[in-house]
């Protein structure tokens, strides 16, 4: 248990003292001043709503309505963001995780409107199983995350804002195809009725993934002459998914409430050298959301938001030939999540701030079973439940005409988890251990928002951020997994002290547009959780090793008569500080140096053609940095180009744009590792080699 720092609380009240004298001494103003611009992707000028919720932060908006028309996923588009790493275990619909500037992907928080998605019994998320296709635009957030987002964060955040239904009744049907026997078809409709917007989406996409792979049999230095050109076999996936969306306002209040459905059959192929047959996984997710927004209350001095919100999700694990397991290899799982939310935030702009407090509580249980390969002898684990409460708050003071805000906040936390065990007490570590379990953290932090110029044409601000961040241990870290993982309920949460520092710039003359950011990261990680051989078929996880991480990011987009070029370049150094020596000093697995992606296109009034590069800098994928686990640079080379079939008069004449939906038929092809590199993310997991997609996609 940790109590809130006195420190912290000294300046907090002291900053509250110097800035009261500062007001007084201005006069008093009622209109709110200008709201930051924030570097992002989109080709608005308008910023997200959330963005200004967070002046400080460094963060990036994805609009994902430039790859309407091409065959992508989330992994792909994020992966060329900077200061985040994708791991993958495969190709289209494989296991894939996110992290932000070099942390775990468990310590990285991801949403759906603000939805928490992470669950508490392993604590990273499967970006495979996160809806993509239905999504208006992607929010990245590298400094934490603004108030209203739950959950503490020593990465980052991934907010995954799904589309609304607004304007004129629009429809678009996708149908692709492409390498490994793959297809997918979607369609998404659009629309106002009565005042309430609608959005209705479907997909289905199956693919095969029998892709040709180097195996080297696990004796890459032994014997590197048995190497043979396998296919990959058992990696093939389908899936179905569904989301519907309905929005409006009743007086002052906006109301949103979306339901999604994601249903997931697929194949767990297992490491290259030793590929299964017949382990396969069956996924079904329901998640609902239900959001209000009202504006202006007593006189324009509040502004109230809520959210409640509810998850169901069935995992079942097939393994019926005891490839991955033995004993009873096949489980069925259950996770529920719910939680109710509600932020007001006080606008006392007399006063130069805004207030800004979020309270919530979120509920998440877990049970599961287990069974032999023929489905018989059940055996059925206890029950698993975390309640989690949290309350911040955040003010952001606001001098010299809104030239310099200042953001400091607080947030605290408390976890109670619940777990029954069926061990005998004479077996338990400690026989009186309660089953129930509490932590309880703060979470403070303070942000620096410093505009030196802002005109029509060009700006140029300075932003900087100071944390302290924690990870609470997920259920098989503190409860362990039977057979496998020994249970250790004194793990403390992981802790970390971040920083970041930097500057955004934007210039705007004519048809050029450029925007460009630079920032420096450092991340100090201590009581970081690591899984310790506890005997020759168990682990044991503890509290043993800390880490240092320290990096610098560049993202720059430029547009300019058709022209586009974009370049994100990621630099870090991740050293693992751990006082066992044969840890300390080592770098730490899966971080590259190095990251760079970069994009260039040209549009004309009928096609765009473009050339995406990505490149990965050299890693160890072990702990301990041995030659046999180092894996050399790679570079990623993609090309895509969209043809416009046809358009309608409509979409030609500006002056009819949104009096009815201009219609539109296009063809894209996408071309995927055109130089054929055969890479692996993760040991023993390889990654497709040349590859190629085609997508018809028409909007009537």
């Amino acid at each position: 248990m940790h109590k809130r720092p006195k420190r912290f609380r000294k300046l907090l009240h002291l900053g509250l003292f110097l800035f009261s004298v500062q007001i007084f001494s201005q006069e008093s103003q009622k209109t709110e001043t200008s709201t930051v611009k924030v570097v992002g992707k989109t080709s608005s000028n308008s910023q997200p709503e959330n963005f200004r919720k967070n002046p400080t932060g460094f963060q990036t908006s994805i609009n994902l309505d430039q790859y309407n028309a091409r065959y992508t996923n989330l992994p792909d588009v994020l992966e060329r963001e900077a200061g985040i790493r994708i791991r993958r275990y495969g190709g289209l619909g494989s296991y894939s995780t996110l992290s932000l500037r070099g942390t775990n992907p468990n310590q990285s928080r991801i949403f759906i409107d603000g939805v928490p998605f992470n669950n508490s019994q392993g604590g990273e998320v499967n970006l495979a199983d996160l809806p993509f296709d239905n999504l208006q635009s992607i929010e990245v957030y590298r400094s934490g995350a603004p108030v209203g987002f739950s959950g503490s964060a020593i990465g980052g955040s991934v907010n995954l804002v799904t589309r609304i239904g607004s304007g004129p009744p629009k429809t678009r049907v996708n149908i692709g195809a492409g390498s490994f026997n793959t297809g997918k078809g979607s369609i998404t409709h659009t629309g106002t009725y009565g005042g309430i917007g609608t959005s209705v989406f479907l997909l289905g996409e199956k693919s095969d993934q029998n892709f040709s792979y180097l195996n080297n049999h696990g004796t890459l230095l032994v014997n590197p002459l048995d190497d043979t050109i396998d296919r990959r076999r058992n990696a093939q996936y389908e899936r179905t998914s569904g989301m519907i969306g309905l929005s409006g306002d009743i007086g002052t209040t906006k109301i949103k409430f979306w339901n999604d459905l994601n249903y997931r059959f697929h194949g767990i192929p297992g490491p290259a050298s030793n590929q299964t047959q017949q382990v396969h996984r069956r996924y079904l997710r329901n998640t609902s959301s239900l959001g209000t927004d009202t504006k202006g209350l007593f006189d324009g001095l509040l502004r109230l938001e809520t959210r409640t919100f509810t998850s169901f999700t069935n995992d079942d694990l097939f393994d019926p030939k005891s490839e991955f397991s033995k004993g009873t290899p096949n489980s069925t799982a259950h996770m529920g999540q719910s939680g109710f939310q509600v932020t007001p935030t006080f606008y006392l702009l007399e006063y130069y701030q805004i207030l800004k407090f979020h309270a919530g509580v979120e509920r998440e249980t877990f049970e599961r079973s287990r069974s032999t390969p023929q489905n018989i002898d059940l055996k059925y684990e206890p029950g698993k439940t975390r309640t989690y409460t949290t309350f911040q708050v955040e003010d952001e003071f606001r001098f010299l005409d809104g030239k310099l805000v200042l953001t400091p906040g607080v947030s605290w936390d408390s976890y109670r988890d619940k777990f029954q065990s069926d061990e005998p007490w004479y077996r338990k570590q400690d026989p009186l251990a309660p089953a129930i379990k509490t932590t309880e953290f703060s979470n403070p932090k303070t942000g620096l928002l410093w505009r030196f110029w802002e005109k029509e044409n060009y700006s140029l601000e300075f932003k900087s951020n100071i944390a302290r961040q924690y990870r609470i241990p997920s259920f098989l870290e503190l409860f362990g997994e039977v057979g496998t993982i020994i249970a250790n309920d004194s793990l403390k949460p992981e802790r970390s002290e971040n920083a970041d520092a930097g500057f955004t710039g934007k210039y705007k003359n004519g048809e050029l547009k450029s925007n460009i950011t630079i920032s420096y990261f450092r991340k100090r990680i201590k009581d970081m959780i690591l899984f310790i051989p506890n005997s020759q078929f168990t682990l044991r996880p503890e509290n043993v090793d800390s880490a240092r991480i320290d990096g610098a990011e560049i993202s720059h987009k430029t547009e300019y008569k058709g022209w586009k070029f974009l370049l994100e370049y990621t630099y870090q150094e991740a050293i693992n500080t751990s006082p066992a020596p044969y840890l300390n000093g080592k770098y730490l697995p899966l971080r590259p140096k190095h990251e760079i992606s970069g994009t260039i296109a040209y549009r004309g009034k009928r096609w765009e053609l473009g050339f995406e590069g990505v490149y990965v800098g050299a890693v160890f994928k072990d702990r301990t940095n041995e030659y046999v686990n180092y894996q050399p640079a790679r570079q990623i080379w993609n090309a895509y180009l969209t043809l416009v079939l046809y358009t309608s008069p409509e979409e030609e004449d500006p002056t009819k744009k949104g009096e009815k939906t201009p219609k539109e038929l296009l063809l894209s092809i996408d071309l995927r590792n055109m130089g054929d590199k055969r890479v692996e993310d993760i040991v023993g997991y390889p990654l497709p080699g040349r590859n190629w997609f085609i997508t018809l996609s028409g909007r009537f």
